[in-house]
């Protein structure tokens, strides 16, 4: 089936070894963000201090995505991702030597923007190296792949636990591991050099005329995903469910984001972009708002959070499929860092905006603003297709 989705000989491999290079460096990510908790917690510091750390590392994000392009102009694609790569297994090394939340705070954001960078670069090169009738199928598998990766590291961290220097030992050994395959990618450096010249592409306002659907459809999946990521658990405790449950659904969720990417992307190549992201939207605004008596009644919960998590992880992968559609390959670094902030944001805004709303409204409202942003995704994806229905039909 794989087989079938890459281009054949020196594309499809190139193609493979950055997939590989992201899907190792996901596992660290999943690996470090609960590590880094667990041994603040250990060391007597409050959660609300612990969340204040955690987000100096997408203020790194944030401020290095402007960065992405020039570097990889100066340096080449495969030159900025090794180097990335090489920082941020760097950085982690620094974490045990000293448990201080300044410092920690300055790692962060040294593996924040080390991280903004690399993935910035990676998601470029997938998508400069996807043909065009293929391009769906590709990204959903790059999904599926990260997500496989993201899902191995809180395995590994109960393997090694968090205590002394082998957790960090072992996040900073992939990174190291996930530069090797890029030895194999060398093509991708005068793909993207196409037409990034200095001073060339598309300025902020331009990107966003080209792509404020791909970047409102990444920021709010930004949202879903940490929110439920922070908050599902946090609903179901309140409403009276045990903590097992809170676990179980949660990876329920997880597990519809893995699995129903290939499915989506295959639709993306058969029925397009953006009617896929539409359907998606709809099914997600329908399951959040099925939610919370899908939860109480017990068992419904379960099908409705697989097909849920499918659809609202498709946002990601179906924005990134649309980012490719409306930007040339010399075009797709710039684009991807304007890509990367509005992921930020969302992540910045969402726990905030939802964990806002449960005080007042209660427990059970943790799905409203979720389904809201949602239906105002959809929303937008009407007008849109109205829009071009109606010049469509004006005459010549």
């Amino acid at each position: 089936m794989i087989a079938g989705i890459l281009p054949a000989g020196r594309a499809g491999r190139e193609l493979v070894a950055i997939v590989a290079t992201a899907s190792l460096a996901s596992v660290t990510i999943s690996l470090g963000l609960p590590l880094l908790s667990i041994v603040l917690h250990a060391h007597g510091v409050d959660s609300f201090t612990i969340g204040l750390n955690t987000t100096a590392g997408a203020l790194g994000s944030l401020a290095a995505a402007p960065a992405a392009e020039p570097i990889a102009r100066r340096l080449g694609a495969i030159a900025t991702m090794q180097l990335a790569l090489l920082l941020a297994a760097a950085a982690l090394l620094f974490f045990p030597l000293a448990v201080d939340l300044w410092l920690w705070a300055l790692w962060r954001i040294l593996l924040g923007a080390a991280g903004a960078v690399l993935f910035i670069v990676s998601e470029a090169s997938i998508n400069a190296m996807a043909p065009p009738e293929r391009r769906g199928r590709i990204l959903a598998l790059y999904a599926t792949s990260f997500s496989l990766g993201y899902a191995a590291g809180p395995l590994l961290l109960a393997l090694t636990g968090s205590e002394g220097f082998l957790p960090f030992l072992v996040a900073s050994g992939f990174l190291l591991a996930a530069a090797l395959p890029l030895r194999l990618a060398a093509g991708v450096d005068r793909l993207l050099a196409g037409h990034a010249r200095a001073g060339e592409g598309p300025g902020p306002l331009a990107l966003l005329r080209r792509a404020a659907l791909p970047f409102s459809g990444v920021l709010v999946y930004a949202v879903l995903e940490t929110s439920f990521f922070a908050l599902l658990p946090v609903y179901l405790l309140a409403i009276g469910q045990p903590e097992s449950l809170a676990a179980l659904l949660l990876s329920v969720w997880i597990a519809g984001n893995i699995l129903l990417q290939l499915p989506i992307g295959w639709l993306v190549d058969r029925i397009g972009a953006g009617r896929t992201l539409a359907l998606c939207a709809a099914v997600s605004v329908a399951s959040l708002l099925l939610l919370d008596p899908a939860v109480r009644l017990g068992w419904p919960a379960w099908p409705l959070l697989l097909l849920g998590g499918g659809a609202m992880g498709a946002f990601y992968t179906v924005s990134l499929v649309i980012l490719g559609q409306r930007f040339s390959a010399g075009e797709l670094v710039r684009a991807n860092a304007a890509f990367v902030v509005a992921f930020q944001i969302g992540l910045l805004v969402g726990p905030v905006t939802v964990g806002g709303v449960m005080p007042s409204a209660g427990a059970e409202a943790f799905a409203l603003p979720l389904a809201a942003a949602c239906a105002l995704l959809l929303a937008g994806l009407a007008r849109r297709r109205g829009r071009g229905a109606a010049e469509r039909a004006r005459p010549a």
